[in-house]
C-alpha cells in the first residue's frame, strides 16, 4: 500500500507535536504512573501510614518493611535499650529501629529490642526459624514470662500479639503456644494472637486505637 506525500507529512508533524510535551515535562502517561507519594520508601512495603496528627497518647506503628520499622511512642513509654533506636523527632515521638535490630517488644509503658540484658533466658534458648519438616524451633517458651515481666502491670485485660516475621518464618514453639492457651483459659490474659508481621502491626494499631491494653512482639525479618 502506498501513502501520499501529504499524508506522511501530516503524520510526522503529529509525532513532532507529542514528543516535546514529554521532554519538557508534559503529562506523559508512563511518567505519571511512576509518580509516588513523598512518603514512599521501598522498605515500607508492608505498612506506610501517615505520621501526621498522631494521637499523643497512643503507641502506633507507622511504617514497616523487611528490616525496618517506625513507630510513635507516648510520653509515658520508656525505652530499656535506647542504643537500638533512632529518635526521628522529639516533637512527634517517632522512633525507628536501627539496622540489624530484628526483634521489638511494645507494652503500654515500655518498648525495646529483645537483647540478652532484658531477655537472658530467651536469648539463651534462641529465637530459631522453624524447620518446615517438623515442629522444632520458633520463639521459645522462656520468652513469655520475660516479655510480661518488662511491664509490671496487670495483664488480665491485655491482648498479646506475636508477629512471626514478614513471611512467617520464625514460628512459635509448641511449648509457647500451650503456655499462651493456658494463660487465656486461666484468665491471666484477655486474649492472644499469632500473625505474620504485616497482619500483626495492623492488629496492634487497631487494638490501640480502640483503647485496649496491648503487648506486641514484632519480628522484622523473614
Amino acid at each position: 500500500m502506498r501513502y501520499s506525500t501529504s499524508l506522511l507529512s501530516s503524520l510526522v508533524k503529529a509525532l513532532m507535536a507529542v514528543f516535546p510535551l514529554c521532554l519538557l515535562g508534559g503529562s506523559c502517561p508512563s511518567e505519571s504512573a511512576k509518580e509516588q507519594p513523598s512518603t514512599f520508601h521501598p522498605g515500607w512495603h508492608v505498612l506506610n501510614d501517615s505520621e501526621e496528627n498522631l494521637d499523643k497518647d497512643k503507641c502506633l506503628i507507622t511504617k514497616c518493611g523487611l528490616g525496618v520499622l517506625r513507630f510513635h511512642v507516648t510520653d509515658q513509654q520508656k525505652c530499656f535499650n535506647p542504643d537500638d533506636f533512632d529518635l526521628k523527632g522529639e516533637k512527634n515521638n517517632i522512633v525507628q529501629m536501627k539496622p540489624g535490630v530484628a526483634y521489638l517488644v511494645l507494652t503500654p509503658n515500655f518498648y525495646g529490642s529483645v537483647t540478652e540484658e532484658v531477655f537472658p533466658k530467651t536469648m539463651r534458648d534462641g529465637m530459631k526459624y522453624r524447620n518446615f519438616d517438623d515442629k522444632k524451633g520458633g520463639i521459645p517458651l522462656s520468652f513469655l514470662e520475660e516479655w510480661l515481666a518488662v511491664d509490671p502491670i496487670d495483664c488480665k485485660d491485655a491482648i498479646l500479639i506475636i508477629a512471626t516475621g514478614i513471611e512467617g518464618n520464625l514460628g512459635v514453639s509448641e511449648s509457647l503456644k500451650k503456655a499462651l492457651r493456658d494463660k487465656k483459659e486461666k484468665g491471666a490474659v484477655q486474649d492472644y494472637t499469632i500473625l505474620r508481621s504485616g497482619e500483626a502491626v495492623r492488629a496492634h494499631n487497631s487494638y490501640v486505637k480502640e483503647g485496649k491494653k496491648v503487648f506486641t512482639f514484632i519480628h522484622t525479618a523473614g
